[in-house]
């Protein structure tokens, strides 16, 4: 990107040579085409000044109702929709995963008169808002691109992505359709969105003798609890591509889920902590998702920098000892055969971990467990396989996403 990022612009005509063809990935993909075109350090990419007639501007293929309500939960290949803006909601912000988002909603109107609702997330709210800002008194059609449809609500909600991108009113049939059939101004009006609903707080001692409904599996409750020990175990041996369990013994195994032999093993989070509240205590787990949203980085990265896995959390995971948190956790019934139930972390509440930086180098300093652990680190040593296996890859398969350095919640 740092290399062809500044050569390139946005509706322009360019020669491309010595570049690298591969299939397109099967997930995601932007457009239908089975190849995807690859640059390298060679390849060569050169303007053209005059563009061809024979080029259009812009290349869209738009869904109709009938059409977003058959792509619903497919991801293979996203789609474009276009209509006319008739709401945009207020900035609404949620916890997913431990991350804060913002996002909002717009109610577009399609080209046969059904109303659908889209979400904007993250960095196309700006340009949103821009638009939403200078076509306030007129009416304005939106393209939105590459986007996933998912269900909400009972209905079909579409939903941005990386890839998408917001065109108002540009020069093509379909947008003209809408403005010469429709003269009237339709400034976008504020909406309110349906609350979430709640989830019901409970203190540690009520999770021991919860009157769960049995016809829904799983139940969210939310619980505040400080963390007063961790278990060296702190993650496991994955495949690189699932979360499904490595042997630790072998160099080379084959994943049942994936169905594919490899030599790479990344690392997840299984992170059991211990939680006390009012003298109760509770074992609480958590998994990749909510551990690398909270700590700010993937476990196989921590993992790369501790050196081993049957040793003690590393400094990053340490410093959560003596927080207090809001912890929301989903029970199963099952969870009540055993003596001591582990409770999974879905969440982490943002609202308990405003200061989380500063809180976290606060909170190593001030346990005596951390000395403890330190002293069991130096004399619990074992080999390192996914060092081994990244080696013996030669860089070629290693899953550089999951290396991927992320910042911690602000």
């Amino acid at each position: 990107m740092k290399i062809f990022q500044p050569l390139l612009k946005d509706q322009e005509v360019y020669t491309f040579s010595n570049f690298k063809v591969q299939s397109a990935p099967q997930e995601y993909r932007p457009i239908a085409n089975d190849n995807i075109i690859i640059f390298f350090g060679k390849t060569s990419v050169q303007q053209i000044p005059d563009v061809p007639h024979s080029i259009p501007t812009f290349k869209f293929t738009f869904m109709n109702a009938a059409q977003i309500k058959r792509k619903l939960n497919k991801i293979d290949i996203l789609s474009d929709v276009v209509g006319q803006v008739q709401h945009v909601s207020e900035r609404k912000s949620s916890c997913k995963g431990g991350r804060k988002t913002t996002r909002r909603h717009i109610s577009l109107k399609l080209i046969e008169g059904d109303v659908v609702s889209v979400v904007v997330f993250g960095r196309h709210l700006p340009l949103l808002e821009s638009i939403v800002d200078v076509s306030r008194t007129a009416s304005f059609v939106l393209v939105i691109t590459s986007i996933r449809v998912t269900p909400f609500l009972g209905d079909c909600s579409l939903s941005s992505t990386s890839s998408t991108c917001l065109f108002s009113n540009i020069d093509i049939p379909e947008v003209n359709a809408f403005l010469n059939g429709n003269n009237e101004n339709a400034a976008p009006v504020l909406l309110e969105e349906p609350a979430p609903p709640e989830i019901p707080i409970v203190i540690l001692a009520e999770l021991q003798n919860l009157s769960l409904d049995m016809q829904n599996e799983d139940n969210v409750y939310s619980v505040e609890g400080k963390v007063i020990d961790l278990h060296p175990l702190w993650c496991y041996l994955s495949c690189p591509t699932c979360v499904y369990k490595a042997p630790e013994d072998q160099d080379t195994y084959h994943c049942t889920k994936c169905n594919k032999t490899t030599t790479i093993k990344g690392a997840k989070y299984r992170l059991r902590i211990e939680v006390v509240s009012d003298d109760t205590s509770a074992s609480f787990v958590m998994f990749e998702n909510v551990g690398e949203n909270f700590f700010g980085v993937p476990a196989n990265q921590l993992f790369l920098q501790n050196g081993s896995l049957k040793d003690s959390p590393p400094e990053t995971i340490l410093k959560i000892l003596g927080m207090t948190l809001k912890f929301h956790v989903k029970i199963k019934i099952s969870m009540y055969t055993r003596s001591k139930p582990d409770f999974t972390v879905v969440k982490i509440d943002p609202d308990s971990i405003d200061d989380l930086p500063s809180t976290l180098q606060k909170a190593a300093s001030t346990q005596s467990i951390h000395s403890d652990i330190e002293n069991s680190r130096s004399s619990s040593q074992i080999s390192d396989p996914l060092c081994a296996a990244v080696k013996d890859t030669d860089g070629e398969k290693t899953p550089t996403t999951s290396l991927k350095r992320k910042k911690p919640i602000e």
